[in-house]
């Protein structure tokens, strides 16, 4: 056994231990493992949500563009590491790929994304049930509603819900809201993470209904937080303060530092708090016009003029919305788009007519199935309720085309005009738009050459079939161009893939192939091209920051698309002004009209931010006002009707937030000035965190190699031999030109990974005896100075604390030799000794023996033991007070509604029988004592129903109680787990 063993032990045994909730250093390890640079403010997000009360969970509520879902990211990677590996998220159908890919190109996390169709495929080929194992699992909204029975059955570790605003309308009930509802319920119990830029947007009541979810009791009853709150808020004046200050502690947590403080269930940054970390670069929008040919014209009225009838034989009713919405879309993109849409179009219809003439059984004559949708690279543009229903048309019988409605003398005469759209697309052989994509992009690359920007730009496109003309134009004029969509299947991307793997092996050995590929194509479009073109289902996050030039192609109808769109370039790490290019058709009264809307009103193409998310939270995801859209496309035929329907939307977008509620959600959701100071120590502490397990990897590695870890000329990077191979790593964070190309140490890291589990294993036994060297600290430490030339023996404790939270504690108890005695150190000293590196040239014999008793030694133990577990219960105290109130008051307000109700129907009583003791008239007296004998009836009902409330509540109260007791429970465990002889020179 090497003199060492000790040394090697504590490090791995620190590295790999436990912290405590709110320590910054329990996320080191995770910070180190992030393959971009993270912010204080992301940071301080994720440890709120860690230090929650009784871990319920947290509302991360950053504005729009500050990164929740890194902030998300850093929760699940740290839960993973610490084997806590059930995690659910529910999101919006359209973000599911995002987040798998922010996951996985982030923080090297695999996760499961289900939907219907794959969800059945797997179960039908005899694969294990998904959501019944470890794993990240990404679903939809609609899909965890469909499947609540078996998503509420697992014991998920941690639960996501993003873009959770569309919850808030909860606190309704059932009958108003029944997926928030029924959502909420299944997740009930399980520590949750919301994730919104607008948690509070109209009233209160929306904020009640989000933070139900991570606490169900801390507001109260809808009714009771309605009485308490929402009525006497209803104008903020002196006269309310305390009750505005009372409801911001249940929200945002208390404001002082210390560490028995308690947190909120809520935490929100605003851009302006973060200007000091994060460069927000302006955007700029440029409009270039074209003039379609009249065959372009002409092919455009006629399929709109088709599309616009009540009824085609084409396409069915149970599919009309989702495809009038698609064909809308190929038609706007290009005319080879429209061209392959009528041809399939045209196969369908005659499939129906040889199916009718051969009398044969029902297969398929879907006109357009969801395979076909994705082919068109638009599949994420739909809701996934309207995708379901596509899919299911593929995998069920349906109706066969009525024969009542359509003829075959019908069928026949639409499928004659249909090829004679087809004739005239497959006649235009160009776009006028793509004409005028080309000399936007000469425009462009001359003003970004006179700045000095990069000559590169993003080409948004939503059909493969348009992506495909576009890169025969960017061909035949010599423009350089990586093609990017769902698949990434070409010969050209595998050849990408080819030259990234060779360049990057270490990273081409790990990962899936699509993370992969679609970093491969990144990495050939910042290097080797000037054009990125892709689809909105390809593009889904990732990060184009190095390039500043967006080009819409076709625009998206859906406000949130084209803010995601621009957000692939506007985002952290953008050094330039981003221009946004729009294109706009001189012939089209509606698109002209639809590109004012969003560019004035909406405000998405220029300015600091882009659109602010009192818009953006106002058009909820953005799908209802795609759909009127489509209804002005659909209905308006003549000018005057497309600007009256425009002027009608535009209005309903006039609603301003009142100036109480913006008062309101500044103050309960955001921080005053001192937030500046919080987010300054807050990256103080990160940068200490990471350069403390820099070192002790370092350290570490030094130790178990011995010395098989060199220093390059890089500074931070280091050489590490270990079975024959030789690896580069880098033991801080990574420069901008390094990520990709260097790993990042941290402890998954599968060499590094090994070296720990393998220190972890050591025994010191018998004792090894260790020499310090006092010279390596290069400072003064004046604790040490007295201890020169002294030997002592050191007993590494680790007590596991499992209550609320868990912990793990490592106690170095350490005792020096004075004269004859041995007396203890403390603690802050015998880790400043720990913080020495060991003579490489003094040693001395290890001993078998100790000095002292074992009873001598455990007393000295449990002495500590006391004292630690003493702090650990301070915060609990008060969090343990909270709770009671808590209960207390939820319980106390649970029959409130009908009290008042009581209150209200006796006041009435009261004044019936002062009016019939003071008439004189016998008619209006009967009369009275009816209502008096009614009124009495109603109060009887009323207060057996309070009674009844009462009892309830009493019994719910004490189970909520008894339960509470339990969860403050604590147990130890402990363990020592290695003895050293030392002396320090």
């Amino acid at each position: 056994m090497n003199n060492h063993a000790f040394l090697q032990r504590y490090l791995a045994e620190k590295i790999t231990h436990q912290k405590m909730a709110g320590s910054l250093s329990r996320l080191s390890s995770v910070l180190a493992k992030a393959s971009i640079e993270l912010n204080p403010y992301q940071i301080y997000a994720a440890l709120y949500a860690f230090n929650s009360p009784l871990q319920r969970g947290a509302i991360l509520a950053d504005e729009v563009g500050l990164g929740k879902t890194i902030e998300a990211g850093i929760i699940i990677s740290q839960l993973w590491s610490e084997g806590k590996r059930r995690i659910l998220i529910i999101t919006p159908a359209s973000l599911r790929k995002q987040w798998q890919d922010e996951l996985s190109n982030k923080f090297g996390l695999n996760s499961e994304v289900y939907d219907g169709p794959s969800f059945t495929e797997k179960i039908n080929n005899g694969e294990r049930i998904p959501f019944t194992y470890e794993g990240v699992f990404i679903v939809s909204y609609q899909f965890a509603y469909a499947r609540a029975g078996l998503i509420e059955k697992q014991p998920w570790n941690a639960v996501f819900i993003d873009e959770a605003h569309r919850m808030r309308r909860v606190y309704r009930g059932r009958d108003a809201s029944k997926m928030a509802y029924e959502i909420r319920r299944i997740i009930s119990g399980k520590p949750k993470v919301l994730l919104t830029a607008t948690p509070l947007q109209n009233n209160l009541m929306e904020l009640y209904g989000i933070a139900s979810f991570i606490d169900d009791k801390l507001l109260g009853t809808p009714y009771s937080f309605k009485t308490r709150f929402v009525d006497p808020l209803s104008e903020i004046n002196e006269s309310n303060s305390g009750r505005l200050k009372e409801l911001r502690i249940l929200i945002k947590g208390e404001d002082s530092e210390s560490q028995t403080s308690i947190s909120g269930i809520l935490t929100r940054t605003l851009r302006k708090d973060v200007l000091e970390y994060v460069r927000f670069t302006a955007r700029k929008s440029m409009t270039f016009d074209f003039t379609p040919s009249d065959e372009e014209v002409e092919l455009y009225e006629k399929v709109s003029s088709y599309l616009q009838r009540d009824e085609v034989a084409a396409i069915k009713t149970t599919q009309r919305n989702l495809m009038i919405l698609v064909y809308r879309k190929l038609l706007a993109s290009s005319s080879f788009a429209i061209a392959g849409t009528l041809k399939k179009l045209i196969e369908a219809l005659e499939k129906e007519l040889s199916l009718r003439a051969k009398e044969d059984t029902y297969q398929d004559s879907t006109a357009f199935t969801s395979e076909e949708v994705e082919d068109e690279g638009i599949e994420e543009e739909l809701e996934e309720s309207e995708l379901d229903m596509a899919e299911q048309i593929q995998k069920k019988e349906k109706p066969r085309i009525n024969r009542e409605k359509f003829s075959n003398e019908d069928i026949q005469k639409e499928i004659t005009e249909l090829k004679s759209y087809y004739d005239l697309a497959v006649s235009i052989e160009k776009n006028s738009k793509g004409d005028a994509l080309i000399r936007a992009l000469k425009s462009m690359f001359n003003l970004a050459r006179e700045k000095g920007w990069p000559q590169k730009s993003v080409i948004f496109t939503e059909s493969r079939r348009t992506q495909e003309y576009i890169a025969g134009i960017l061909k035949d004029n010599n423009i350089t161009y990586t093609l990017f969509n769902g698949s990434n299947a070409s010969s050209d991307a595998r050849l990408s893939y080819e030259k990234w793997g060779k360049e990057f092996p270490e990273f081409a050995s790990s990962g899936s192939f699509s993370a992969n590929m679609r970093q491969a194509l990144v990495h050939n479009f910042e290097k080797s091209s000037q054009i990125l073109l892709t689809t909105e289902a390809g593009a889904e996050g990732l990060n184009l920051q190095f390039c500043n030039i967006v080009i819409n192609y076709d625009l998206p109808w859906n406000p949130q698309r084209v803010e995601q769109r621009i957000g692939r370039c506007h985002r952290y790490g953008q050094r330039y002004e981003v221009l946004v290019s729009n294109f706009l058709n001189t012939r089209n009264r509606a698109d002209r009209r639809l590109l004012e809307l969003l560019q004035s009103k909406l405000n998405l193409f220029d300015g600091l931010f882009g659109s602010s998310d009192e818009i953006l939270g106002a058009l909820e995801s953005g799908i209802d006002f795609e759909r009127r859209i489509l209804e002005i496309y659909q209905s308006c035929k003549t000018p005057e009707e497309i600007d009256a329907a425009f002027d009608t939307l535009q209005e309903s977008l006039q609603g301003k937030i009142s100036d109480n509620i913006l008062k309101l959600r500044s103050y309960l959701t955001e921080f005053d000035e001192s937030v500046k100071g919080l987010f300054k120590r807050t990256k103080f502490d990160m940068e200490n965190a990471l350069s403390e397990l820099d070192n002790d990897l370092v350290r570490l590695c030094d130790l178990a190699l011995d010395h098989g870890i060199k220093k390059t000329d890089n500074d931070g990077v280091y050489e590490i031999s270990c079975n024959g191979d030789k690896h580069l790593m880098a033991f801080r964070n990574l420069k901008e030109d390094e990520i990709g190309k260097i790993p990042r140490a941290h402890r998954e890291h599968p060499v590094l990974n090994k070296i720990i589990n393998e220190s972890l294993s050591i025994e010191t036994n018998p004792i090894p005896s260790i020499v310090f060297d006092y010279s390596s600290a290069n400072k003064k430490i004046s604790q040490l100075e007295s201890l020169l030339n002294k030997d002592g023996f050191m007993f590494l404790f680790k007590l596991k604390v499992n209550g609320i939270e868990t912990e793990d504690i490592l106690a170095p108890l350490s005792f020096i030799k004075e004269k004859k005695e041995f007396k203890p150190l403390d603690l802050p000293t015998a880790n400043q000794v720990l913080s020495l590196n060991i003579s490489k040239d003094a040693c001395f014999d290890a001993i078998s023996e100790l000095p002292f008793s074992r009873e001598e030694l455990l007393s000295y133990w449990n002495n500590w033991k006391s004292q630690s577990l003493e702090i650990y219960q301070k915060k609990n105290e008060r969090l343990y007070d909270r709770e009671i109130d808590r209960i207390n008051r939820y319980y106390q307000d649970y029959s409130l509604k009908v009290d008042d109700k009581i209150a209200k129907l006796e006041k009435e009583l009261s004044e019936f029988n002062r009016k019939r003791d003071n008439s004189a008239d016998l008619a209006e007296r009967r009369d009275l004592h009816k209502k008096i004998q009614k009124l009495g009836l109603d109060i009887e009902k009323l207060r057996i129903e309070q009674i009844k409330l009462k009892e309830e509540a009493f019994t719910k109260k004490q189970k909520d109680l008894e339960e509470l007791e339990i969860k403050f429970e604590i147990a130890t465990e402990e363990k020592m787990i290695a003895i050293t002889h030392f002396r320090i020179i």
